[in-house]
């Protein structure tokens, strides 16, 4: 797990010449009845050879766009997001240095709009001091949850909370293991919780 640093969110971390026109946004959640909650350390960023750090260098490496998300993962997750159509909530520590606008940059630069274009309306659940992911995301469904199936895809490092909890136990968390990310493997336990409906 990267853990980064609160260096104080912006809006756009990125030069001019990266930033996406609002006709080239996407932005607005679309209608689905399917939830997934999205971390990037060590699910679709394997922190090798690029992670959050190098997004904020101010001369980033020339190849970074191409290489900072883990192709096999980002794949597996635009397979999901397609089959269900599920609207997603981003849980990455990342959040703590980037907002909706530059968060969707950062999906257009790397080739992944399609997460941008399926953010939920309260696309994010940030970190909370003395909080657990757990307890986070639980603190979101509170406020935000109407019924629908929901996943968390998250890895044993940052998930806190979430091994042995309920979710786990009902098959609706997805640990990934370091230098690995999700993968084809899970899938069908993807598909599994999607497929049923979970309590409010």
């Amino acid at each position: 797990m990267l853990s980064v640093p609160h260096r104080g969110r912006t809006a756009n971390p990125f030069p001019v010449e990266l930033q996406l026109g609002s006709a080239e946004r996407k932005g607005e959640a679309m209608s689905s009845g399917t939830l997934i909650f999205l971390d990037f350390d060590d699910v679709i960023c394997l922190n090798s050879p690029y992670g959050a750090y190098d997004v904020l260098a101010p001369d980033p490496p020339k190849d970074l766009w191409s290489r900072l998300f883990h192709t096999p993962a980002v794949k597996t997750l635009e397979l999901i997001l397609c089959e269900f159509d599920a609207k997603v909530v981003i849980t990455t520590s990342w959040l703590r240095f980037l907002e909706r606008v530059a968060m969707e940059q950062l999906f257009g630069k790397c080739g992944l709009e399609f997460i941008a274009q399926r953010l939920h309306d309260a696309w994010e659940a940030p970190a909370v001091h003395n909080k657990s992911r757990r307890q986070v995301i639980e603190a979101w469904l509170q406020q935000h949850h109407r019924g629908e199936p929901f996943v968390v895809l998250d890895d044993a490092l940052s998930g806190t909370g979430l091994p042995g909890s309920r979710w786990h136990k009902q098959g609706r968390v997805v640990l990934c293991k370091v230098g690995e990310g999700l993968h084809g493997g899970h899938v069908a336990q993807v598909r599994r919780a999607l497929s049923k409906p979970a309590p409010r």
